[in-house]
């Protein structure tokens, strides 16, 4: 319905909604991420926040925004040394041995 809206939007403030809409997504995962068990969905999850994070973070590096606003809308799980994260890691570092 308001969608007419988008173009009066400038292109970055466009890029920076689509990246927090993929770091929001990130911080959803991570939270599946912590409560999941099952190793295949795990693996699945694990490869999702990584795109989705590193994604949103490219894409706020295309605009030159200021990473120290970032703090106050997004937790950052590789500053913060989560288990969650820590799982992720292990899982994408056990994936690439095997190739």
């Amino acid at each position: 319905m308001f969608g007419f809206l988008n173009i009066f939007k400038s292109r970055d403030q466009k890029i920076r909604e689509k990246a927090f809409k993929l770091l929001r997504q990130a911080s959803e995962i991570s939270k599946e991420i912590e409560t999941e068990k099952d190793q295949v969905r795990l693996r699945g999850l694990a490869f999702d926040l990584k795109k989705a994070h590193d994604e949103g973070l490219r894409l706020l590096e295309d605009i030159d925004y200021d990473k120290s606003k970032l703090d106050k809308i997004y937790f950052d799980p590789k500053t913060k040394t989560s288990e969650n994260f820590k799982k992720v890691e292990q899982i994408l570092q056990d994936f690439n041995n095997r190739i």
